[in-house]
């Protein structure tokens, strides 16, 4: 059985291309092109047609049998009845919502009854607050579709509209309980007109059409799953489904990711409450992460640096750096202030464009680190942690982060696990085994904590979190 893999994450599009019989597996990655400086706002229908080019490219004309797809959470396009755009696709990254989202949250009522109904935060992140802003600013939802990329690539291929309730519950419309969007928030905030997609079972498929069937170079028909996830999928990429799994990913943002039995709700309102395709998830997820590091590197060495060359410059015995607020890209977890703003702070002369970028690198670790605080507090300590993402290319960075957590980690064999995570799903849609020796050769690496770095990173996130205290938007005029 030969299964393509098709993801459009956030920066990229990416294939994978699995024979069940031979474990012969082939990935195949290109950065989308965007118009524009934001690519938190991008072409849904340009973002089809580079990973269709990919996919095509990694399909070679070969016998598929199933594809398989994965994209990104908290997207949101507006849609008309044939597909045709009445936005562009504003991903997790816009915060065109934040105002409208602060005047929400200083309703403590509402912010606890949405919470505990959706599992998520009163956000500029979510699709609900992305409507509401749309209609707040003239656009007319009534009788258009609410869709995101992963829903418009599946929709494209198949001539069906259709998202599962993993992908759902992203969006801030999905009740946690009953696995149904909520008639009741819909209504709340004004959303009563938009047409969302029928909910459907992660592993149902649609065939192929012909015109998509075109353009990948295959035949018609081929069955197609419907999408999930990058986050929720590398859950299951990496093997992570059962109470007490934990899986960490630091890419472009920052992730924690921890398997539970039912949904579990924050008291503090600190994390979130999605799915998996296979269960309930308690989480926390930052906006800044990777690319925090890129501008880092970008304004302090300049853009044609290599991370290589900067690597052997940096030390753990570097003491009183300057702490970085990573918030330039507002707030998610722990505290949800989508107007955060962030920054070096405690700068001083002596500092190098070194220590401000270790603090760079510091500053992620810490605000993970506060997620991490309140997830446990939570749900209690994991039984494992699965750390992946780009943070496993700079040694010096993946030991930071495990001594400041002060815990094992087990390192990721798989570089590709949301991608991994939707062949997985395939094999259960087709009644085969979900592990695989061809994905599951490698013995994990156990990372352990140095201890004699307890005391030093213990007061480092003190500092952090005496700065955090200060960022909240605010908290100057009540000083």
């Amino acid at each position: 059985m030969l299964i393509l893999a098709l993801e459009a994450s956030t920066t990229s599009a990416k294939t994978m291309l699995f024979d069940t019989e031979s474990g012969e597996t082939s990935v195949r990655s290109r950065r989308f092109e965007v118009d524009g400086p934001d690519s938190a706002v991008r072409d849904g229908d340009a973002i089809y047609t580079q990973l269709m080019a990919l996919g095509r490219q990694a399909a070679s004309g070969r016998p598929v049998d199933l594809i398989v797809l994965s994209g990104t959470w908290h997207g949101l396009t507006l849609r008309e009845a044939d597909l045709s755009p009445v936005t562009p696709v504003m991903e997790w990254p816009y915060t065109g919502a934040q105002d409208l989202c602060a005047r929400l949250r200083a309703d403590a009522d509402f912010t606890w009854w949405f919470h505990e109904r959706t599992g998520c935060m009163v956000n500029a992140v979510y699709p609900a607050f992305k409507l509401r802003h749309l209609a707040e600013t003239g656009v007319a939802l009534a009788g258009r579709r609410m869709l995101d990329q992963p829903t418009l690539v599946f929709a494209r291929l198949t001539g069906e509209v259709r998202m599962n309730a993993s992908l759902a519950s992203g969006t801030g419309l999905l009740n946690a309980h009953t696995v149904d969007w909520d008639r009741e928030v819909i209504d709340r905030l004004g959303l009563a007109g938009v047409e969302l997609p029928p909910l459907c079972a992660p592993d149902e498929a649609f065939p192929l059409t012909a015109e998509a069937a075109v353009l990948l170079g295959l035949r018609p028909g081929i069955p197609v799953l419907t999408p999930g996830p990058d986050g929720g999928l590398s859950q299951i990429g990496d093997l992570a489904t059962e109470p007490g799994d934990m899986t960490f990913s630091m890419g472009t943002s920052g992730a924690l990711r921890f398997s539970t039995r039912h949904p579990s709700m924050s008291p503090t309102l600190s994390t979130w409450s999605y799915r998996s395709p296979l269960g309930a998830l308690s989480g926390a997820a930052t906006s800044g992460c990777g690319n925090c590091v890129d501008w880092a590197r970008e304004r302090l060495f300049g853009a044609s640096t290599d991370y290589a060359e900067i690597e052997p410059q940096l030390s753990a015995d570097r003491e009183d750096l300057p702490v970085f607020l990573p918030f330039l890209f507002g707030e998610r977890s722990p505290g949800w202030q989508d107007q955060r703003r962030g920054g070096l702070v405690e700068l001083r002369p002596q500092h190098s464009r070194v220590d401000m970028y270790q603090g760079v690198l510091e500053g992620i670790v810490f605000s993970l680190h506060h997620c991490f605080k309140e997830l446990t507090a939570l749900n209690g300590a994991p039984r494992r942690i699965v750390l992946s993402g780009g943070v496993l290319s700079s040694p010096f960075w993946t030991r930071l982060t495990v001594d400041v957590f002060g815990v094992p980690m087990e390192v990721s064999p798989r570089q590709h696990s949301s991608i991994t995570g939707a062949v997985r799903m395939g094999l259960r849609a087709s009644g085969l085994a979900q592990t695989h020796p061809a994905l599951d050769g490698a013995e994990p690496e156990i990372l352990h904590p140095d201890p004699a770095r307890r005391a030093q990173y213990d007061a480092g996130f003190a500092r952090y979190l005496e700065q955090y205290t200060r960022s909240l938007p605010g908290a100057e005029d009540r000083a």
